[in-house]
């Protein structure tokens, strides 16, 4: 389904700066970024790349398991690192 229409919104110099300095601590186009909170979204600004170390080493051990209360166990944390942080989240 192709994008056709527009919005169109006044903003004066100030809130231009404002919305696009938050787009970009986030990672997304500022019409990316006005898109998701007019549809009542919340994007989470980018996370340290310490955070995806962390995701990579638990991803790791998740495949390593030994017993399927530990691998749901994993993946559950995982789940929630990554709803928690990566995901915008719902208002």
């Amino acid at each position: 389904m192709g994008k056709d229409m527009r919005i169109a919104v006044r903003v004066t110099v100030r809130e231009k700066e404002k919305i696009q300095a938050k787009a970009r601590k986030c990672g997304l186009s500022t019409t990316e970024y006005v898109k998701q909170r007019a549809l009542r979204y919340e994007p989470r600004t980018v996370p340290p790349d310490a955070l995806f170390a962390c995701l990579e080493k638990l991803g790791k051990l998740a495949d390593k398991a030994s017993s399927p209360e530990l691998d749901e166990g994993i993946y559950t944390v995982l789940k929630q690192i990554t709803a928690e942080f990566l995901l915008p989240g719902k208002g």
